[in-house]
């Protein structure tokens, strides 16, 4: 449960998305605007995905900076099943960086929009033949995931006179401590080359001049907020890689997989231990810049993280955020992308070149899920607040009981007997009592038409999205400073109705 305050927000959440007095913003426009307003001479209505491009940016540089630093040859490749939209792809493409992909459809995309296949890896533990060949046939580097796999790798490439460069793809048997639905290195996981199908693996590889095998891969799920459970996947990789590098004298990446969390919670209330400590801290403080920034985190005028990021600024700051991290609860502690990257680059042989592949950790915290109150209702057990967005829209909560941070998007305008917090379950209209996107918040009972903002929502959530009830999904935009793009229309009955042909027409 989290807990409630009445004083207006102003805070800056990230780089894309603040608070003033009550009005969320996104750069330099307040979102709630977008609602209702010609924006590229479309009528935007809720609910409406809204993204910042300077937090995408953000995101990305915080990789290349921590990259750059080590001075090591690593290769950032975007998770495209995080989000496909096309505008975020071409985002990606201006900042160099390349893709990994999971399905023919997004290799396909890839090509149209110019990323150079070499650099292209194409994942899947099921692929189609036409998948295999287009790859093959492109260049780009496939992740064998089988026996099998291998076998129609080589069948196609026998069939097409290709020779596919492979990167072999091992399950480690770690697990990163996630979900099972998103644990993906574990001995139980349908991913990756089992142990004890890999000598045969290795042995129809050497022995085949259809395949080349470039290099290793791994990877150990996703949502891991601890970037030391990259270590040991890493060092599993290397270990492999010295073993064989004889054996497979092309052999020079290791694709280290993604898979890095973000701070979900990074909105929830400061605990009350850490309270005191700030206050016994700021007591002791003589500086007043560090003063003030110790009451913005206690007045909730920043969030933890941004609090975090600022007292590293600090001659001590580093120390005293590690004695004050000490006290926090583990669902808000999230290694930053340069904590992985460090870890990593300590590791990798220097003959090596690696591939990173991000996806949550580059868009999620850019976009926000912005929907409309349809009303509320009181019962004797539960309080609801019933919104225009849904389960179809914002699948994790109820696919796997992730957290997404809810929250008003404007003041809100209520009857004064109403200004006391109720504890409400946020749903959406959808037929189905999983329909939530989150449970036990507290607000003060909103009113008709007030805007509220998922957070948190630019990976795994348009690109999970669904029809479910008819319902269309909706629009897209990107705010790129005081500008406002479409990059995803919202669908219509023909949209939906248009692969089942003459659906209107009477027939005998």
């Amino acid at each position: 449960m989290e807990t409630f305050s009445l004083q207006a927000k102003n805070y800056q959440m990230n780089d894309g998305f603040r608070y003033v007095e009550d009005h969320l913003y996104c750069e330099e426009i307040s979102v709630c605007d977008l609602l209702n307003s010609k924006v590229s001479e479309n009528n935007i209505t809720s609910p409406v995905y809204v993204y910042s491009k300077r937090q995408m940016e953000t995101n990305i540089n915080e990789y290349k900076t921590a990259i750059k630093k080590t001075g090591r040859v690593i290769q950032l490749n975007y998770s495209v099943k995080a989000n496909m939209n096309p505008a975020i792809l071409k985002i990606m493409k201006d900042h160099g960086l390349s893709l990994t992909l999971v399905s023919g459809l997004e290799l396909q995309l890839a090509l149209e929009l110019g990323f150079e296949p070499n650099t292209i890896v194409l994942n899947g533990n099921g692929k189609l033949d036409w998948e295999v060949d287009l790859a093959c046939r492109s260049g780009v580097l496939v992740n064998v995931d089988s026996m099998f796999n291998l076998r129609q790798t080589i069948r196609v490439c026998q069939m097409r006179g290709y020779v596919a460069q492979v990167l072999l793809r091992i399950n480690p048997d770690i697990n990163p401590g996630v979900h099972s639905y998103v644990s993906t290195g574990h001995h139980t996981s349908k991913f990756g080359i089992p142990s004890e199908e890999l000598y045969d693996v290795l042995e129809m590889a050497s022995a085949s001049e259809n395949i080349r095998v470039i290099g290793l891969h791994c990877h150990i799920g996703s949502t891991i907020r601890d970037a030391e459970k990259f270590r040991h996947s890493t060092q599993t990789l290397v270990d492999l890689y010295r073993e064989l590098r004889d054996r497979f004298p092309a052999m020079n990446i290791l694709n280290l997989g993604g898979g890095l969390g973000i701070p979900y919670k990074e909105q929830i209330a400061v605990p009350e231990e850490i309270k005191q400590r700030i206050n016994y801290e700021c007591d002791q403080c003589r500086e007043p810049e560090k003063v003030k920034l110790y009451q913005d985190l206690l007045n909730h005028r920043i969030t933890l993280r941004s609090f975090f990021n600022m007292l590293h600024s600090y001659p001590d700051g580093e120390k005293l955020a590690m004695k004050l991290r000490q006290h926090l609860p583990t669902e808000v502690l999230v290694s930053s992308p340069e904590d992985l990257v460090n870890i990593v680059s300590n590791i990798l042989p220097s003959d090596t070149t690696a591939i990173l592949e991000p996806g949550r950790s580059l868009v999620g915290n850019s976009a926000i899920f912005l929907s409309r109150v349809l009303g509320t209702k009181f019962t004797k057990t539960k309080n609801y607040i019933v919104l225009d967005g849904s389960m179809t829209e914002v699948i994790r909560p109820c696919l796997y009981g992730a957290y997404h941070h809810i929250d008003l998007a404007e003041p809100n305008h209520v009857n004064a007997s109403f200004q006391s917090p109720f504890l409400w379950d946020v749903v959406g209209p959808v037929c189905e009592s999983s329909d939530f996107l989150g449970k036990d918040r507290q607000f003060v009972t909103p009113n008709e038409g007030c805007c509220m903002a998922v957070f948190d929502t630019g990976a795994y959530c348009s690109s999970m999205s669904s029809n479910y009830n008819m319902r269309v999904r909706p629009a897209e935009l990107l705010v790129d400073g005081n500008k406002v793009n479409v990059i995803r229309k919202c669908e219509t009955l023909e949209n939906l109705m248009h692969c089942y042909g003459d659906w209107n027409t009477e027939t005998s």
